[in-house]
């Protein structure tokens, strides 16, 4: 865990966007324009107690460095990425976009109707449940470019 923690982000959980999205079909309308995210926005320190909870086990965030120091960690991966070739899980750019607030407003409440079937905690259980508990050997990932 870099820096204090206290920074929001905002997501949104596949499930909620499917389920959103069947709505906007059957709706009346002919033509809108929305913004999803699941509320409410999570800080990282719940983020991360979340994810070590469901991973690990364990509570609360864990070990956390001084947002300085994590950012240095970060400036010395962006040296050695230049020097080798070969790029780190770890470089200054992210530091910095774990450590900044990335809010975003939803007009998801304008669609009458719609109610999220899953709530963002259970999303991110299901996620990483799907992605690193018990991970389907024979699904098929689609990447588009």
């Amino acid at each position: 865990m870099i820096g204090g923690g206290e920074n929001k982000k905002s997501m949104a959980y596949i499930g909620n966007i499917t389920a959103f999205l069947q709505t906007c079909l059957s709706s009346e309308k002919d033509y809108a324009v929305y913004n999803y995210v699941d509320t409410p926005d999570l800080t990282m320190n719940e983020l991360v107690g979340l994810v070590r909870d469901k991973l690990l086990g364990k509570h609360g965030a864990g070990l956390r460095l001084p947002y300085w120091f994590g950012l240095l960690i970060g400036y010395i991966a962006d040296c050695v990425t230049k020097v080798t070739g070969k790029n780190f899980p770890i470089s200054s750019i992210r530091v910095k976009k774990f450590v900044a607030f990335t809010q975003f407003c939803s007009a998801k409440n304008d669609l009458e109707g719609f109610e999220a079937p899953f709530t963002l905690s259970e999303g991110i259980h299901n996620t990483l449940h799907s992605e690193f508990l018990a991970p389907d050997p024979n699904r098929e990932i689609f990447f588009t470019e």
